[in-house]
């Protein structure tokens, strides 16, 4: 891994060891990022949750309560950065690709990148940004990835800021485990379908579960099959990135 990846977790003191968690997760497992990141709850839950728990009882004064709400802070940011760990991977094993892309983490861009991004009215505003994709040959951003574990009022975030984003012809990608299984309520899958240009259910078992029911539902509709594409699995994301690599 090159420092691509290397950010620090927000709200989440542990976030050094976590990488090194995860990281050496995944190695034991003999598995790549790109795949891994398709268990990412259960690498989560029932294998780092639970070493993270000791090592914040061990520095003392945490209650069982205080050590859950940390690992609620943390989840977040190990999750980005499991997609950043999949992400560089790609780009690792594509010379070509990594030439005309870049990927950065939303703590690391300069203002060049940020300058893209501000929406002025009165003030500067800067769009949550988790991840950017910057076309090499132009110096553009042409995509924003937002990545939520669960959905919550977080979908609904995402949606304005693809509303406001789309004129720049900045793309808003948004990747989820969906662990919550909220994405199939009705406004959540207006949003997917009409609003945000992608949707990115790393959860492959979540995502066939996702795609039937849609089509059992709506499958009919005349604009059904068109919607649905933007609708994929992670593996997808390399498609998507060659994509991009051709966008300015």
């Amino acid at each position: 891994m090159n420092d691509r990846c290397d950010f620090n977790f927000k709200m989440c003191s542990e976030g050094s060891r976590l990488k090194e968690l995860y990281d050496e997760y995944v190695r034991k497992s003999k598995k790549k990022f790109l795949e891994a990141i398709e268990e990412f709850e259960d690498i989560a839950e029932k294998g780092i949750r639970s070493e993270f728990s000791e090592i914040l009882k061990k520095s003392g004064g945490k209650t069982q309560r205080s050590i859950d709400q940390a690992w609620r802070n943390c989840k977040g940011s190990l999750y980005e950065y499991a997609i950043c760990r999949a992400l560089d991977e790609i780009l690792t094993g594509d010379v070509s690709l990594a030439q005309k892309i870049d990927i950065i983490h939303g703590s690391k861009l300069n203002m060049d990148i940020k300058d893209q991004l501000i929406i002025r009215n009165w003030s500067d505003i800067l769009p949550d940004v988790d991840l950017a994709i910057i076309n090499k040959s132009c110096g553009m951003v042409v995509a924003v990835l937002s990545c939520k574990t669960s959905l919550r009022e977080r979908l609904t975030e995402t949606a304005f800021w693809s509303r406001e984003l789309k004129p720049k012809g900045i793309d808003i990608i948004f990747i989820t485990t969906d662990k919550d299984e909220e994405i199939t309520i009705e406004t959540n899958r207006y949003i997917v379908m009409h609003v945000l240009d992608y949707t990115i259910i790393t959860d492959p078992k979540r995502y066939d579960e996702i795609i039937n029911e849609w089509k059992k539902k709506y499958g009919n509709k005349p604009d059904f099959n068109d919607n649905i594409r933007k609708v994929l699995k992670f593996a997808d994301i390399v498609s998507l990135l060659h994509q991009y690599a051709t966008k300015c």
